[in-house]
Protein backbone atom coordinates (compact mmCIF):
# COMPACT_ATOMS: atom_id res chain seq x y z
CA UNK A 1 0.00 0.00 0.00
CA UNK A 2 3.01 2.69 0.71
CA UNK A 3 4.59 1.85 -2.82
CA UNK A 4 1.34 2.27 -4.16
CA UNK A 5 0.90 6.00 -2.29
CA UNK A 6 4.29 6.81 -3.63
CA UNK A 7 3.40 6.06 -7.01
CA UNK A 8 0.11 8.13 -6.75
CA UNK A 9 1.88 10.92 -4.93
CA UNK A 10 4.27 11.11 -7.76
CA UNK A 11 2.16 11.08 -10.21
CA UNK A 12 0.09 13.89 -8.69
CA UNK A 13 3.28 15.98 -8.34
CA UNK A 14 4.46 15.37 -11.71
CA UNK A 15 0.51 16.62 -13.13
CA UNK A 16 0.74 19.79 -10.58
CA UNK A 17 4.35 20.75 -12.23
CA UNK A 18 2.92 20.19 -15.62
CA UNK A 19 -0.55 22.24 -14.61
CA UNK A 20 1.62 24.97 -13.24
CA UNK A 21 3.89 25.45 -16.42
CA UNK A 22 1.94 24.72 -19.25
CA UNK A 23 -2.13 26.23 -18.14
CA UNK A 24 -4.94 24.93 -19.80
CA UNK A 25 -6.34 28.42 -21.92
CA UNK A 26 -9.36 26.55 -23.35
CA UNK A 27 -12.52 24.52 -21.72
CA UNK A 28 -11.38 22.00 -24.21
CA UNK A 29 -7.89 21.85 -22.78
CA UNK A 30 -9.49 21.40 -19.33
CA UNK A 31 -11.31 18.85 -20.48
CA UNK A 32 -9.02 16.77 -22.06
CA UNK A 33 -6.59 17.61 -18.66
CA UNK A 34 -9.50 16.49 -16.40
CA UNK A 35 -9.96 13.51 -18.72
CA UNK A 36 -6.62 12.71 -18.59
CA UNK A 37 -6.34 12.63 -14.64
CA UNK A 38 -9.24 10.68 -14.58
CA UNK A 39 -8.11 7.75 -16.58
CA UNK A 40 -4.84 7.74 -14.57
CA UNK A 41 -6.62 7.49 -11.72
CA UNK A 42 -8.74 4.60 -13.16
CA UNK A 43 -5.28 2.65 -13.89
CA UNK A 44 -4.35 3.19 -10.89
CA UNK A 45 -7.26 1.87 -8.99
CA UNK A 46 -7.69 -1.24 -11.23
CA UNK A 47 -3.66 -2.38 -10.66
CA UNK A 48 -4.28 -1.93 -6.56
CA UNK A 49 -7.72 -3.82 -6.92
CA UNK A 50 -5.81 -6.68 -8.94
CA UNK A 51 -2.28 -6.60 -6.20
CA UNK A 52 -5.35 -6.81 -3.79
CA UNK A 53 -7.32 -9.76 -5.30
CA UNK A 54 -3.40 -11.48 -5.95
CA UNK A 55 -2.65 -11.59 -2.19
CA UNK A 56 -5.95 -12.70 -1.10
CA UNK A 57 -6.27 -15.70 -3.48
CA UNK A 58 -2.56 -15.79 -2.39
CA UNK A 59 -3.41 -16.38 1.25
CA UNK A 60 -6.31 -18.59 0.17
CA UNK A 61 -3.58 -20.93 -1.32
CA UNK A 62 -1.46 -20.95 1.80
CA UNK A 63 -4.79 -21.38 3.83
CA UNK A 64 -5.35 -24.80 1.87
CA UNK A 65 -2.12 -26.13 1.73
CA UNK A 66 -1.75 -25.64 5.89
CA UNK A 67 -4.94 -27.42 6.10
CA UNK A 68 -4.03 -30.07 3.59
CA UNK A 69 -0.94 -30.68 5.74
CA UNK A 70 -2.80 -30.79 9.13
CA UNK A 71 -5.33 -33.23 7.99
CA UNK A 72 -2.56 -35.36 6.50
CA UNK A 73 -0.67 -34.98 9.74
CA UNK A 74 -4.01 -36.19 11.52
CA UNK A 75 -5.31 -39.15 9.63
CA UNK A 76 -1.40 -40.33 9.27
CA UNK A 77 -1.46 -40.47 13.12
CA UNK A 78 -4.79 -41.99 13.13
CA UNK A 79 -3.82 -45.31 10.56
CA UNK A 80 -0.67 -45.79 12.70
CA UNK A 81 -2.76 -45.78 15.30
CA UNK A 82 -5.40 -48.05 13.90
CA UNK A 83 -2.56 -50.33 13.09
CA UNK A 84 -0.67 -50.55 16.15
CA UNK A 85 -4.44 -52.46 17.39
CA UNK A 86 -4.71 -54.36 13.91
CA UNK A 87 -8.43 -52.62 13.44
CA UNK A 88 -9.37 -53.25 9.56
CA UNK A 89 -12.56 -50.92 10.29
CA UNK A 90 -10.48 -48.26 11.54
CA UNK A 91 -8.01 -48.47 8.67
CA UNK A 92 -10.68 -48.69 6.58
CA UNK A 93 -12.60 -45.65 7.89
CA UNK A 94 -9.30 -43.42 7.39
CA UNK A 95 -8.16 -44.69 4.06
CA UNK A 96 -11.26 -43.01 3.08
CA UNK A 97 -10.47 -39.77 5.06
CA UNK A 98 -6.84 -39.70 3.68
CA UNK A 99 -8.57 -40.17 0.08
CA UNK A 100 -10.80 -37.42 1.00
CA UNK A 101 -7.92 -35.15 2.28
CA UNK A 102 -6.02 -35.81 -0.86
CA UNK A 103 -8.65 -34.36 -3.05
CA UNK A 104 -8.32 -31.38 -0.76
CA UNK A 105 -5.24 -30.75 -1.37
CA UNK A 106 -5.52 -31.17 -5.09
CA UNK A 107 -7.81 -28.34 -4.98
CA UNK A 108 -4.75 -25.96 -3.39
CA UNK A 109 -3.62 -24.14 -7.20
CA UNK A 110 -0.01 -24.82 -7.41
CA UNK A 111 0.17 -21.50 -9.87
CA UNK A 112 -0.56 -19.66 -6.44
CA UNK A 113 1.91 -21.06 -4.06
CA UNK A 114 5.22 -19.91 -3.45
CA UNK A 115 8.34 -22.01 -3.48
CA UNK A 116 8.27 -23.81 0.28
CA UNK A 117 3.67 -23.63 -0.03
CA UNK A 118 4.78 -25.51 -3.88
CA UNK A 119 7.28 -28.15 -2.40
CA UNK A 120 5.06 -29.02 1.11
CA UNK A 121 1.83 -29.11 -1.20
CA UNK A 122 3.65 -31.94 -3.72
CA UNK A 123 5.69 -33.42 -0.96
CA UNK A 124 2.29 -33.82 0.65
CA UNK A 125 0.56 -35.30 -2.01
CA UNK A 126 3.06 -37.78 -2.77
CA UNK A 127 3.20 -39.12 0.81
CA UNK A 128 -0.73 -39.43 0.35
CA UNK A 129 -0.40 -41.47 -3.29
CA UNK A 130 2.03 -43.74 -1.85
CA UNK A 131 0.05 -44.41 1.36
CA UNK A 132 -2.73 -45.60 -0.42
CA UNK A 133 -0.09 -47.88 -2.81
CA UNK A 134 0.92 -49.03 0.24
CA UNK A 135 -2.39 -50.26 1.83
CA UNK A 136 -4.06 -51.57 -1.28
CA UNK A 137 -0.52 -53.69 -2.17
CA UNK A 138 -1.34 -54.98 1.91
CA UNK A 139 -4.46 -56.40 0.99
CA UNK A 140 -6.76 -58.15 3.45
CA UNK A 141 -3.65 -59.91 5.12
CA UNK A 142 -1.59 -56.91 6.09
CA UNK A 143 1.55 -56.80 8.26
CA UNK A 144 0.02 -54.56 10.75
CA UNK A 145 3.81 -53.95 12.42
CA UNK A 146 5.04 -52.77 8.97
CA UNK A 147 1.82 -50.42 7.76
CA UNK A 148 2.73 -48.97 11.49
CA UNK A 149 6.04 -48.02 10.64
CA UNK A 150 5.36 -46.64 7.53
CA UNK A 151 2.77 -44.86 8.69
CA UNK A 152 5.21 -43.70 11.96
CA UNK A 153 7.87 -42.92 9.68
CA UNK A 154 6.35 -39.93 7.91
CA UNK A 155 4.98 -38.20 10.69
CA UNK A 156 8.10 -36.19 11.71
CA UNK A 157 7.99 -35.01 7.46
CA UNK A 158 4.69 -34.01 7.77
CA UNK A 159 4.86 -32.28 11.07
CA UNK A 160 8.32 -30.51 9.73
CA UNK A 161 6.27 -29.25 7.15
CA UNK A 162 3.51 -28.08 9.15
CA UNK A 163 5.98 -26.19 11.16
CA UNK A 164 7.82 -24.34 8.27
CA UNK A 165 4.14 -23.79 7.53
CA UNK A 166 3.93 -21.99 10.81
CA UNK A 167 1.21 -24.56 12.04
CA UNK A 168 3.22 -26.99 14.46
CA UNK A 169 0.97 -29.79 15.07
CA UNK A 170 -0.73 -30.83 18.15
CA UNK A 171 1.47 -33.13 20.51
CA UNK A 172 -1.36 -34.30 23.11
CA UNK A 173 -5.52 -34.28 23.41
CA UNK A 174 -8.28 -34.96 21.37
CA UNK A 175 -7.41 -33.40 17.34
CA UNK A 176 -10.52 -32.31 14.56
CA UNK A 177 -10.63 -33.31 11.26
CA UNK A 178 -12.97 -30.91 10.30
CA UNK A 179 -15.24 -31.09 13.65
CA UNK A 180 -15.21 -35.00 13.54
CA UNK A 181 -14.14 -35.87 17.03
CA UNK A 182 -11.52 -38.21 17.15
CA UNK A 183 -11.33 -38.84 20.92
CA UNK A 184 -13.99 -41.58 21.49
CA UNK A 185 -11.50 -44.17 20.11
CA UNK A 186 -11.65 -46.61 17.62
CA UNK A 187 -14.91 -46.92 15.45
CA UNK A 188 -15.67 -50.41 16.81
CA UNK A 189 -15.88 -49.56 20.28
CA UNK A 190 -18.18 -47.50 19.79
CA UNK A 191 -21.04 -50.39 19.64
CA UNK A 192 -21.25 -52.85 22.48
Amino acid sequence: MNRLALVVGAALLGLGAVLWVAQPQTSFEWAAWIQAIGVLMALMWGAQLQREAALRSGRQADHIAALFASNMHWVFRELADACAHGNRADVGVHRRILEEILAQGREASLQQLDGRGLAMVTSLRTLAVEALEVMAAAGPEADWPALQAHFERRLPSIAAWLATAGHPPEHSGPTDYHGLRTSMGPLDRLHP
